[in-house]
């Protein structure tokens, strides 16, 4: 999922939140509803960032599954 998408959706997130729970938050900041998009994008950020390491991740246990299994095949053919 690129970037664009995951803020996306974290501003619709954050959007739902404060319209449905954090509303008081605006009223007590006295802010416009531009005070979505900050904690949108930080929100954003760590989604994709989580994201992108958890397909490093996925790519680094299956190298590491691969690696054992040819290991193990070479063990078998020693005996």
């Amino acid at each position: 999922m690129g970037f664009f998408a995951v803020l996306a959706a974290s501003l619709f997130a954050v959007f739902i939140f404060i319209v449905f729970g954090g509303y008081s938050l605006l009223l007590w900041c006295q802010q416009s509803l531009w005070m979505v998009v900050p904690p949108a994008l930080v929100l954003a950020v760590l989604v994709w960032t989580f994201l992108k390491m958890d397909d490093k991740i996925t790519a680094l246990q299956k190298r590491v599954d691969e690696l054992e299994a040819a290991q193990k095949s070479t063990e078998n053919l020693e005996k």
